[in-house]
Formats: structure tokens, C-alpha cells, sequence
């Protein structure tokens, strides 16, 4: 009885063991095949004549149910790492190809910025290119400093003509010390900063210094807060670009500033020529009409230029036409408008000017050019004046009317003598 319980544990111990090792505990496969092999060597040895056969067959059934247990485990454990491994392969192709398409897409990001940069570059040239005055480039510089620079807070300053730099743009710079040109001049000076150089400054905020150049002149100056997406250095380099072409239309500008003041000055006499006064009154007529307000206007002509010319020459009249410009152009506030009219006829334009003071702002310039001297050869000339004043709209209510009324009291000034200042009184007598 004991025998045969024994050879039906046996027969049952490879099932246990596939049962606890599959499938992949490949330990408790072989420690089941060698607890087969053990009962099986014990069995047999213990079995009598008649029953060795029994065991016999019992233990080789354990030791080959034990040996499939552990070839099974060790087929799934082969499988299991093969399926790890594919599964790793996998993953490792997925990253491949996610890094492949994270560089593609990023590939694609930086060729569509520099694709924007450049056509911001070249509208930037183009916008530049067709400004030909400071208000219009004003909103095309503002334009190119948020499409090519990314930039929201900066100031741009330009040289002026009298010495020193002007704002020609200022945004979101408040308590900046590129702020206003006064502040930022101060800074340059109490830490040392070459105006003349780019600069990265850390303190007392991030931003960019760069100096606008025309060959060696200093002709604009840029000063942008850093944005903080952006880094300094790629920044930096964007805004030299954008400093260079800044530069050309900043000449571009000038020049073409330059070529319309002289188209519009007298290049003799230094004052406006005769289109541009005639320009000049219908806007001050529009505006005095709008708002309501008033002007005047001078005619002045040299007495007996004629005979001047005639007895000591042309260039004389010139050096006499020259220094009565030169007179005028001093006598007179910057809001007031100085004309060759024609000959050695002059006119002043004086925008809202009280008729008192026009009469007295007229015979200190009639006094002034009577102590002026020339001296030609041996002889030393003096020169007088005389001088037609009347107001708008008192006296006329067009600029044709008011020419004429103040050529009439120049006329009345002259037949009178001479040498002295007539206001135009309407149908009454001329009054001085």
C-alpha cells in the first residue's frame, strides 16, 4: 500500500512542479526535476523483485515529466526575453523616430522664423527706403523694431543738426534710463559706457545699447529692454543688422531733407524763396481760419537798389541783398517766416502776432538795416528801407487780399519818402 501511495506521488511530482515553476519560474522547475530524480533513485531502491519494474517506470515518468517542466520554462523565459527585447526595439525605434520628428519640427520652426526674419528684413528695406521725412519713417522704424527684433520696450534717438540726439521714438521705457536722452546721456557718463560702441547691459536692467553709425559718424542711437525669451547675444547681432540699415535711411533722410530746404531757400539771400511763402500764407490762412486766430504780414523793399546796382555793380547788390537776409533771418522769432518775395522785395510771415508789436517788431528791423554799412573802394554805403504791414483778417480775408493790402502800404510808405514803416489803414489815410 505504502509502494503504490509512493509511486502515485512520484507520477504527480513533475505535474506539481510545472504547476508552481510555469512559466517562468525556471528555479522551481529544476528543483522539481531533482526531487523526481531523488525519489525516483529511492524508490527503485526500496522496491522489491516484483515491483522494481513498477518503480522503474514510475521514476523514469518523474524524471521526464520534471526534465518537460524545466524545458518548458526555459522555452517560455526564451520567449519572454524575446518578446522584451522586441518590445524594447520597439520603443527605442518609436524615440528614434520621435527625436527624428522633434528635429524635423524644429528644423521646420527655425526655417519659418528665419523665413520671417528675412521678409521682415526686406520690408523693413523696402518701408525704409520709401520714407523720405522723420514722420514718415517714425511708424515704419516702429514696425521694423517689433517684426525683425521681437523687441516691444526701446528708444530711438536721432542726431540733430544743433548737436546732441532728439527722440525720434520712445515705447514703454517709463523709469528707463534709455528713457529720454538727458537720462541715458547721464548714465553714459556716471559709468563710462563708449557711446560708440554696442553694448549688453546687465544693470540696472537687461537691454541692448547700439549706436547707429554713418561711416564714422554717430548718427542714431537704439536702445531696447531684452525680452526675456530671447537670448542677448543672437539679439545683439539682429541689431547691428538692423543699426546698419537704419543708418542709410537715417542719410537717406537727412539728404533728402537737405535737397528740399535748399529747393526752398534763396541760395543768395538765405531766407524761403517766393513758392515757399506762397505755400506757407494759404496754410497759415487755413489755420487762422480754423482756430480762429490771427497773423501779419511785411513787405519790405530797399530804397533805391536800382541806382546801387547801377553805380557800383551787381556783386554789390548781391553783398546788400545777402546781409538784408542775414538781418531778417536774425530780427525775427523761429515761428516766423522769412521770404525773398522778388528783386530786392522781402516779406514776413508772423503767425499770431498782436498789431502793436508787428509795428514795433517792423521799425526795429527798418533801424537795424539803416545802421548797417558797406564799404566799398573808398566809400562807405548805407541802405535804407522801406516796409507795408497788414493783418489777417482784419484787412483781407484772402492771401491774395492781404498781399496786395500790404504791397498797397508799401507803395504809401514809399511815396511818402521812404525809409519808414506804413500799416495799412483801410479807405483812410496810411498810418505809421
Amino acid at each position: 500500500m505504502k509502494f503504490d501511495l509512493a509511486c502515485a506521488l512520484l507520477s504527480l511530482l513533475p505535474a506539481g512542479a510545472l504547476l508552481l515553476s510555469y512559466p517562468r519560474r525556471q528555479w522551481a522547475a529544476a528543483g522539481g526535476l531533482g526531487a523526481a530524480a531523488a525519489a525516483a533513485l529511492l524508490l527503485v531502491s526500496a522496491a522489491g523483485p516484483q515491483g522494481r519494474v513498477a518503480a522503474s517506470l514510475c521514476a523514469g515518468w518523474g524524471i521526464l515529466g520534471g526534465a518537460y517542466a524545466l524545458l518548458l520554462c526555459r522555452r517560455s523565459r526564451a520567449e519572454r526575453a524575446g518578446q522584451l527585447e522586441a518590445l524594447e526595439q520597439t520603443r527605442r525605434r518609436r524615440e528614434a523616430a520621435a527625436l527624428q520628428v522633434a528635429q524635423v519640427k524644429a528644423a521646420g520652426l527655425r526655417t519659418e522664423r528665419e523665413q520671417k526674419e528675412t521678409l521682415a528684413l526686406y520690408g523693413m528695406i523696402k518701408g525704409f527706403a520709401e520714407a523720405l521725412s522723420w514722420e514718415e519713417m517714425r511708424p515704419k522704424l516702429e514696425l521694423a523694431v517689433g517684426q525683425f527684433l521681437g523687441v516691444s520696450d526701446f528708444a530711438l534717438y536721432v542726431a540733430s543738426d544743433t548737436g546732441g540726439f532728439q527722440r525720434l521714438s520712445v515705447r514703454n521705457l517709463d523709469n528707463s534710463p534709455g528713457g529720454s536722452w538727458t537720462t541715458w546721456e547721464r548714465y553714459v557718463q556716471e559709468h563710462a559706457v563708449p557711446l560708440t560702441e554696442c553694448r549688453i547691459l546687465e544693470s540696472p536692467e537687461r537691454a541692448l545699447a547700439v549706436p547707429i553709425h554713418e561711416g564714422a559718424e554717430l548718427v542714431g542711437y537704439f536702445y531696447a529692454r531684452l525680452p526675456s525669451d530671447q537670448e542677448p547675444e543672437a539679439l545683439l547681432a539682429k541689431a547691428r543688422t538692423f543699426a546698419a540699415e537704419t543708418s542709410l535711411a537715417f542719410r537717406r533722410v537727412k539728404l533728402f531733407q537737405e535737397m528740399e530746404r535748399l529747393s526752398q531757400v534763396d541760395g543768395l539771400t538765405g531766407v524761403h524763396r517766393r513758392g515757399a511763402f506762397d505755400e506757407k500764407i494759404r496754410e497759415e490762412t487755413v489755420r487762422a481760419g480754423t482756430f480762429r486766430t490771427t497773423y501779419s504780414l511785411l513787405m519790405l523793399d530797399i530804397d533805391h537798389f536800382k541806382g546801387l546796382n547801377d553805380r557800383y555793380g551787381h556783386p554789390f547788390g548781391d553783398q546788400v541783398l545777402r546781409r538784408v537776409g542775414q538781418v531778417l533771418n536774425a530780427s525775427v522769432y523761429e515761428t516766423d517766416f522769412v521770404a525773398r518775395y522778388g528783386g530786392e522785395e522781402f516779406v514776413v510771415l508772423m503767425p499770431r502776432a498782436q498789431p502793436e508789436g508787428v509795428m514795433r517788431k517792423a521799425e526795429s528791423i527798418r533801424r537795424a538795416l539803416a545802421a548797417e554799412t558797406f564799404a566799398i573802394a573808398f566809400e562807405t554805403i548805407s541802405i535804407t528801407v522801406s516796409i507795408g504791414v497788414a493783418h489777417f483778417p482784419r484787412d483781407a480775408a484772402t492771401p491774395e487780399e492781404l498781399v496786395a493790402r500790404a504791397d498797397g502800404a508799401l507803395y504809401q510808405a514809399k511815396s511818402q519818402g521812404r525809409d519808414r514803416v506804413v500799416r495799412y489803414s483801410g479807405g483812410s489815410a496810411p498810418q505809421g
